[in-house]
């Protein structure tokens, strides 16, 4: 055979090798993709161990890590045996029967168990007994979460002898206390913007009122919001940062119940003969006023009480807190005089025993919607310029915080006096010393109520005064 042939043959022979591993190779990875799904499967397969449906159950008796109850079925009604008037969550108990009836093995741990502490199971973490329409009663025991993850085990009846692996969510479902299955009270559901009222009243004597009334507000030109409490004569509020606020109450929720009856010996203890705080707020249509006691033990809840309910219950102490908590001056309109450029008519400020009156007149550009103003002192034009910057100043200037009654003020004597006249309204702002450091007292109206920035103000009077 020649040279050129023996490579042919050999080169065909290499490509029938080649198809042929490949052949192999790919019928191996299917018969091990097959033989893993078949593992798979038989892993996931699972055994019922309630041949039961919830309809065939008629009474559930469970002991657990937070209770030991018995509920009887009453017609379509759960109803705990030990009180038949107090208040279940049906959800919650229908849940649990459901939990039971279909609760299956996911594994077979072992069929010849010698030692249940293994599994904590001697000392279960809960048992559940369920009790059919015929008296019939089923029982599974619960134990420890399996190391390995994947659920917990258990056995079921009086056969200790056989441990399975069950899912978690069967003893998730019994893991609630008595207080925990009350149906509480849903709290009305409101929008920020609806809330017209709100009153918060702390034992400490801190209190908050905000009140809306776009007719007969003192503040109606603002926003109509006043802010009634903690000063002693109502401040505008700002309407943007009360919805902020107002948002905090839209959606309450009440965690859990203590009881559902009156009683007052329960009151004393958690704090609710006195309440530490007491909240209201309204809608136009909707009224809720809760009143907070004691914290719990753990600090996770504070007790609460519902008007015109009965009972007692729990409320997260996170959300107690962000209701409670208010500063305020964050709610204050940031503006202690609110004035309108566009009606000012004149401007008088009175410093140093002198008197400096501007004038202030208006003149609409064609075809637009602004104006040109022109300012005159005693007949004579001054810088508008710098006139309209210190009046900016002085009409944007922002509470700087509340007069404290512990700071020493050495003289009730004004620094200086400024009148605003606009077409229908007059404003007076009387600047007086404070701390003699970082801030005046200011007086709008004859309501002094906060403290001003003094090297704002000092500015602002000495642009006034060097008007030219």
């Amino acid at each position: 055979m020649s040279k050129k042939k023996r490579q042919t043959v050999t080169l065909v022979v290499l490509c029938l090798v080649l198809i042929a591993a490949g052949v192999g190779y790919y019928a191996l990875t299917r018969y091990q993709a097959s033989k893993e799904k078949a593992e798979k499967a038989e892993e996931e397969k699972t055994e019922g161990l309630f041949q039961l449906s919830s309809d065939d159950i008629c009474k559930v008796d469970f002991k657990g890590e937070k209770a030991s109850l018995t509920f009887d079925k009453d017609g379509k009604t759960w109803k705990l045996s030990s009180d038949k008037n107090y208040p279940l969550n049906q959800d919650r108990i229908v849940d649990m029967v459901d939990e039971t009836t279909g609760v299956a093995a996911t594994q077979t741990v072992t069929t010849s168990c010698g030692d249940l502490t293994e599994y904590n199971l001697d000392k279960p973490d809960l048992t559940v007994t369920v009790t059919d329409n015929d008296g019939k009663d089923t029982t599974i025991y619960v134990g420890m979460e399996s190391v390995a993850g994947g659920g917990r085990y258990a056995y079921c009846g009086g056969d200790e002898k056989k441990v399975y692996l069950i899912s978690t969510s069967l003893y998730d479902s019994f893991n609630y206390s008595l207080g925990e299955l009350m149906k509480v009270p849903e709290l009305p559901s409101v929008q920020a913007d609806e809330i017209r009222y709100l009153k918060l009243e702390s034992a400490t004597g801190k209190s908050f009122e905000a009140e809306y009334d776009e007719k007969n507000s003192p503040y109606k030109d603002i926003y109509g919001w006043s802010i009634k409490q903690p000063y002693t004569q109502p401040v505008a509020g700002d309407k943007d940062q009360l919805q902020n606020l107002f948002g905090s109450y839209t959606n309450l929720d009440l965690g859990s119940g203590v009881t559902y009856k009156k009683d007052a010996a329960l009151e004393k203890k958690y704090g609710l003969d006195a309440p530490a705080y007491t909240l209201s707020f309204q809608t136009a249509k909707k009224k809720l006023t809760l009143y907070f006691g004691k914290e719990t033990k753990d600090q996770s809840s504070y007790y609460v009480k519902v008007k015109g309910e009965d009972g007692i219950y729990l409320m997260d102490a996170s959300t107690v807190s962000t209701l409670v908590n208010i500063n305020a001056l964050d709610y204050v309109y940031q503006r202690l005089y609110v004035g309108d450029k566009e009606k000012l008519d004149q401007v008088e400020l009175s410093y140093n025993g002198k008197k400096y009156t501007f004038d202030v007149s208006k003149k609409k550009k064609k075809s637009e919607t602004e104006y040109t103003y022109t300012i005159t002192s005693g007949g004579k034009k001054v810088d508008s310029d710098t006139f309209n910057t210190a009046y900016s100043v002085i009409s944007y200037l922002a509470p700087g915080g509340n007069i404290d009654k512990k700071v020493t003020v050495k003289s009730n004597k004004p620094v200086a006096e400024f009148t605003f006249r606009e077409e229908k309204k007059t404003t007076k702002m009387i600047i007086l010393p404070y701390d003699g450091k970082n801030s005046y007292r200011v007086s709008v109206n004859g309501v002094m109520q906060f403290t001003a920035d003094k090297s704002a103000v000092d500015k602002v009077i000495k642009q006034f005064t060097s008007l030219k």
